[in-house]
């Protein structure tokens, strides 16, 4: 829905048009509003221009094609929902770059709102009407009932295409969407009896797969240290997908602790995401062992770290986690809820917080706010910490192997 406040706003013709401007729109285009000839409701349109003269004659234009149409029996806001859509498709697609988000959009729109309105008009999508949309996408759900979280997400999805039909002049701007807001229920992680258990099951899982044909033990020998490094780092799954050797490194302070540094691109930018501690080198080298293994010659710094045999990414780890995490005994945590690989992030998040590391230091690290960490997070102790995510002023040089290819 349009957010913007109405402003040099205009009646003519007995009411029955009125035209304005968006206060917020750099373009300053008029808007009409124009009461149906003979139906209740109005059509709302931009006149695609700034100049009040000719929005007045663009909006005259209109009503009296529209009184014209009803002495002819003709809808005058004909358009229905399912074109609205279909218009919002193809209008997105002009661009040449169609964004995740916006084949989101689509994605629900076509699973739950063309059902829904079928081919009702856009004069449907009122206020009241898109609450109903939603009590009845809550129980005719694709699958299980959606979450708060879900919920909050697809009215965000809505809003937008609302916004998108306001803009137009197909719908009134001042519609409602009844505000779905996630919960701040914990995310499903691991507490330490079941991380305890996943983690001592790992080497048999290894051995499971020994005297088998085909890749299973290498693949296991990968997934196990893609474990270990998200639940010691707490890096998204996008993140570690993007991961190269030279993005990789140590130091070592003057105390002679090792602090394992990563520099990742994820959904925030660009940061440096310190270690839990100096055992993430280790898991590191057991991928460039096998990987020199498998090459012949150690890979080169342009190569990802989770990668196949034959160098490319692995796009995903979840069919094996999944395997893993049954075999182990612990794919659902103490409420029910069933665990993911970003069950990881959370389980890195949950630890650190007990361990004490203070808000700041870890939201930063984690590329997120201290917002998140305390609504999802708020269940955990937060105890001072001396040496947070193992700061020291002094440091050396510690090379790791990748370091000194080319």
């Amino acid at each position: 829905m349009a957010n913007g406040k109405t402003i040099n706003r205009q009646s003519f013709r007995d009411g029955k048009i009125v035209i304005y401007q968006l206060e917020d729109r750099p373009k300053q285009l008029w808007i009409c509003r124009i009461k149906l000839p003979n139906e209740p409701g109005y059509v709302y349109r931009g006149t695609g221009t700034s100049d009040l003269y000719e929005a007045r004659k663009f909006a005259d234009d209109l009503l009296d094609e529209m009184r014209i149409n009803a002495k002819l029996g003709r809808s005058n806001n004909a358009i229905s929902v399912k074109q609205l859509i279909a218009e919002y498709e193809i209008g997105n697609s002009r661009s040449g770059v169609t964004t995740k988000r916006v084949k989101a959009i689509l994605a629900f729109l076509k699973t739950y709102a063309i059902p829904y309105f079928s081919e009702r008009k856009a004069v449907a999508l009122t206020s009241a009407e898109v609450t109903n949309f939603f009590d009845w996408r809550i129980e005719n759900g694709a699958r299980k009932a959606p979450s708060a979280n879900t919920l909050a997400h697809e009215a965000s999805m809505f809003r937008s295409f609302v916004s998108w039909c306001s803009k137009r002049g197909h719908i009134n701007e001042t519609i409602k969407i009844e505000g779905h807001t996630s919960s701040a229920e914990r995310r499903p992680n691991f507490d330490s009896a079941d991380w305890a258990i996943l983690t001592r099951f790992l080497h048999q899982w290894v051995k499971l797969a020994e005297g088998k044909s085909g890749s299973g033990v290498r693949d296991r020998v990968m997934l196990i240290n893609y474990v270990l490094i998200l639940s010691n780092t707490g890096i998204r799954v996008g993140e570690a997908r993007g991961l190269r050797w030279r993005d990789v490194e140590s130091d070592v302070s003057a105390d002679g602790q090792i602090n394992v540094i990563l520099h990742v691109k994820g959904k925030t930018g660009s940061r440096e995401v310190v270690a839990r501690n100096a055992d993430v080198k280790k898991y590191f080298e057991r991928i460039w062992e096998l990987r020199s293994g498998e090459r012949g010659s150690a890979p080169t710094r342009d190569e990802h770290i989770f990668s196949h045999s034959d160098g490319a990414p692995i796009h995903s780890f979840k069919k094996g986690f999944n395997t893993l995490i049954e075999a182990a005994g612990v794919e659902r945590d103490k409420n029910g809820d069933r665990r993911t690989i970003y069950s990881l992030r959370h389980t890195y998040a949950t630890f650190r917080l007990q361990e004490g590391v203070n808000h700041y230091v870890l939201a930063r690290n984690m590329g997120t706010s201290v917002k998140m960490l305390e609504q999802y997070y708020g269940h955990t102790s937060n105890r001072a910490m001396a040496d947070e995510l193992t700061k020291n002023k002094s440091r050396k040089r510690d090379r790791l192997p990748w370091e000194n290819t080319r």
